[in-house]
């Protein structure tokens, strides 16, 4: 295995465990069985791009080609971004236990229309590193809503509630991305010399 390959599969177990994920947990949410993720981290299998895309995607990281002369940039950018707090291993525990009680609820009532719940679920599941546990609450409160009523009016209902904390969630990630925004240490007037 070449050093480029070994630093990306030393790069996405810090991420994992930096998550607080465990391979059983990851393997859940990237759809890559939990054998090949213990291959890729120890090195014990050759890293295909698919698998690579889909455990990234599921840590919340993405694959980009980057002109060589753009790394230092790139790498100041990821710096900046990691100083922020790791997410909660209970709060993805906690989400991936109410994404399998959407299924279970899918196999139990056929009759509704599960599949733009389970989509928002897996969007909110994607920004779980900014949720808090009153946002978790909120999301077991829709899903948990859905079960008395037994309705698509209430499968609706709680789609259209995570769908509507997602946009919330997105809304207030931009502005503090904004109000972080580094300033430049000059600015060049556009006025002509007097």
């Amino acid at each position: 295995m070449s050093y480029g390959v070994e630093h990306l599969a030393a790069r996405l177990k810090a991420a994992r465990e930096a998550k607080g994920l465990s391979q059983r947990e990851l393997s859940k949410l990237a759809g890559v069985p939990q054998s090949h993720i213990s291959k890729i981290e120890n090195h014990g299998v050759d890293l295909r791009v698919s698998s690579l895309s889909s455990i990234a995607h599921a840590l919340e990281l993405d694959l980009m080609l980057v002109p060589r002369k753009a790394i230092p940039a790139v790498q100041s950018i990821v710096r900046s971004v990691a100083d922020t707090p790791p997410a909660n291993g209970e709060t993805l525990r906690e989400l991936q236990r109410l994404r399998d009680k959407v299924d279970v609820l899918a196999t139990q009532m056929p009759t509704g229309n599960y599949d733009a719940l389970k989509r928002r679920m897996r969007e909110i599941t994607q920004i779980h590193s900014q949720l808090d546990p009153d946002v978790v609450q909120q999301v077991r409160c829709a899903v948990e809503s859905i079960e008395p009523a037994a309705s698509q009016e209430a499968i609706e209902g709680a789609a259209k509630a995570i769908a509507t904390l997602r946009t919330q969630l997105a809304r207030h990630a931009a502005s503090q991305a904004t109000s972080r925004a580094p300033r430049p240490a000059y600015h060049l007037e556009e006025e002509g010399d007097d």
